[in-house]
C-alpha cells in the first residue's frame, strides 16, 4: 500500500501525510491498524465468513473473545477521533483507508454496534466508507459475501 501511495500521489489524494510529521502520524496508525485492529477483525472474519463458507459452525468463544479486544481497540479509536476528523490527522490517509475492507466485512457479519456505538468512530466511518472511490470499489463483487 505504502509503495501504490508514494507512486501515485500526484495523480489524487496524498495519503502519506504532506510533511514528514505527518507521514510519521499515517506510519504510526498504520501499525496500530496492523498490530491491534487487524488481528482481533481477522479473527471475527475468519470465525464468521470463513467457516460458514465452509459449513464449519463459529466458535462463539473465539467470537466474543475478538469481540472484546475489537472494542478496546475502538476505545482508542474513539479518544483519537474525538480530537481529528482522520486517524492521522485533519486529512484522509492511508491510515483511514487501510480499515475499510475489514470494517466492511464487519459490516456485512452484523456487528457494526461495535462502530455505531461510538460517536466518533462511526462519523469516522461514515466518512470513509462514502467516499466516492471507496463505493466504486464495493460496488463491484466481494467474493467472500457470495
Amino acid at each position: 500500500m505504502r509503495y501504490y501511495a508514494e507512486k501515485y500521489k500526484s495523480q489524487g489524494t496524498d495519503l502519506l501525510g504532506k510533511t514528514i510529521e505527518e507521514r510519521g502520524v499515517v506510519e504510526q496508525w498504520l501499525e496500530v491498524e496492523a498490530q491491534s485492529y487487524h488481528p482481533a477483525i481477522d479473527n471475527l472474519v475468519i470465525e464468521i465468513l470463513f467457516g460458514r463458507k465452509r459449513g464449519i459452525p463459529p466458535d462463539a468463544k473465539v467470537i466474543e473473545e475478538s469481540e472484546k479486544k475489537l472494542a478496546k481497540v475502538l476505545d482508542i479509536y474513539e479518544e483519537r477521533l474525538s480530537k481529528s476528523k482522520y486517524l492521522a490527522g485533519d486529512f484522509f490517509s492511508l491510515a483511514d483507508l487501510s480499515h475499510l475492507p475489514f470494517t466492511k466485512y464487519l459490516a456485512d457479519m452484523g456487528k457494526m454496534y461495535l462502530i455505531e456505538e461510538r460517536k466518533h468512530v462511526k462519523a469516522w466511518w461514515d466518512d470513509i466508507s462514502n467516499r466516492p472511490s471507496w463505493k466504486k470499489v464495493f460496488s463491484s463483487r466481494w467474493p467472500l459475501l457470495e
